[in-house]
């Protein structure tokens, strides 16, 4: 017995080393490649650099416009990220205190929008802010991703608040609260774990986004950092240092964030999954 659970965990142990390793390595790569030059990583892509070279985050933040590229993409992300949760929370509290048949068509209509491929909508989606005249500008990205949000929050919101007890809301109806004060004081506290997970999952989504603002940002200065991290690809000549290290500094506030909401991330992900 004994013996078959030393087994058992020496396996688990293993294969949980291994899924470490297949995560940890190409990040290690990416870092190790950001202080490459152009011949030291051609002569040796794999192996460490023969020289450490720095410049490459200098030269990534001034030729790549990071400065404007990462504000970009800061306000974009943030205001995005706010206001779908925010609107997603609302339709979850909603479709949760209503008739089933009801809710749980809307609930289906709006779930659905995660079927949705973005190619599928960027011609009429562009036609759309054009004629609003808001294209070249932020707004251009910041409402597609607030509309292409809500089927994610909605989808992990709406079975989280179903499971909260009705004698939260009751309680706060005989204390004379409208069902706004209802939502905001009561039901969004209770909710912290759900909405770092759609933060989490939809801000994750929303920085690393390109296709959208490739085709919407019309305008250098409204470009993010997706976009501008491109422009060290060229025809004939690819600087491939420099991109590594805008990887790395584009990827540094995902990662931190997530390790600041991951025990709220794990929280919200399991929460609304058994309901007793």
């Amino acid at each position: 017995m004994k013996l078959r659970r030393a087994v058992e965990v020496g396996v688990r142990h293993f294969v949980l080393c291994a899924a470490s390793l297949v995560v940890l390595v190409p990040i290690a790569y990416v870092v190790i490649a950001s202080f490459k030059t152009i011949p030291d990583f051609f002569a040796n892509p794999y192996g460490l650099p023969e020289e450490w070279a720095w410049q490459n985050y200098v030269s990534a933040w001034r030729d790549a416009r990071i400065s404007i590229t990462l504000t970009n993409s800061i306000i974009v992300t943030a205001t995005a990220v706010s206001v779908s949760t925010f609107l997603a929370a609302l339709i979850s509290y909603g479709l949760s205190r209503r008739e089933r048949p009801l809710a749980m068509f809307l609930y289906t209509f709006f779930v659905s929008g995660l079927l949705i491929p973005v190619q599928m909508i960027i011609l009429p989606l562009f036609v759309l802010l054009r004629q609003f005249g808001l294209l070249g500008t932020l707004f251009a990205l910041i409402c597609p991703y607030i509309a292409m949000g809500l089927p994610l929050g909605v989808l992990i919101l709406t079975p989280l608040i179903a499971t909260l007890p009705r004698d939260l809301s009751d309680a706060g109806r005989i204390d004379g609260a409208s069902e706004l004060q209802i939502f905001l004081h009561i039901i969004l506290p209770v909710l912290r774990p759900g909405l770092a997970s759609v933060v989490i999952l939809n801000g994750v989504w929303m920085w690393n986004e390109f296709f959208i603002p490739l085709v919407l940002a019309l305008k250098a200065d409204t470009q993010t950092l997706p976009v501008g991290i491109m422009s060290f690809v060229g025809t004939y000549n690819t600087e491939w240092g420099l991109i590594f290290a805008s990887v790395v500094i584009a990827t540094a506030p995902v990662v931190i964030a997530y390790i600041l909401m991951s025990r709220q991330f794990v929280a919200g992900l399991t929460a609304g999954a058994v309901k007793g």
